[in-house]
């Protein structure tokens, strides 16, 4: 009975995630396959997609983290972004160092700079939204 009561007060007593805040990682890591998916159905070559994933992997990237870079990357493309370059940027960004939202925050920034994709996206810092994310609005 105690166990019970105990199990209870537990579950009770964990915190309910906010609708506004970051989806928790296991669930950016769990968009990774869907996110890969929809970089070949717009078209991106799979060397690139290989060679991104590859990148991501060999500089220890989770594969949370790895989603959230590969949602900035297919965003860019669906807004008009050149095939060719999917993941040009994100190379040089692992290059200077940088990981998980800082990272995939850089790739959102220079996108925003360059007028491609939306603006707020998908990225770390949001609620992801629109097509892959929970609310439509």
């Amino acid at each position: 009975m105690l166990r019970l009561v105990s199990l209870v007060l537990l579950i009770n007593a964990a915190p309910v995630q906010q609708v506004d805040q970051t989806p928790p990682a296991i669930l950016w890591a769990l968009r990774l396959p869907a996110l890969v998916t929809e970089a070949r159905q717009v078209g991106v070559d799979e060397t690139l997609v290989k060679g991104v994933l590859d990148g991501l992997r060999g500089q220890g990237l989770t594969a949370d983290e790895a989603a959230m870079v590969m949602s900035e990357e297919v965003d860019a493309v669906n807004a008009g972004e050149p095939k060719d370059n999917f993941g040009g940027f994100v190379h040089q960004q692992l290059d200077a160092g940088l990981r998980g939202r800082a990272l995939a925050q850089a790739i959102q920034a220079e996108h925003q700079a360059r007028g491609i994709g939306r603006r707020g996206g998908h990225g770390p810092a949001k609620e992801g939204k629109g097509k892959r994310g929970g609310d439509k609005s």
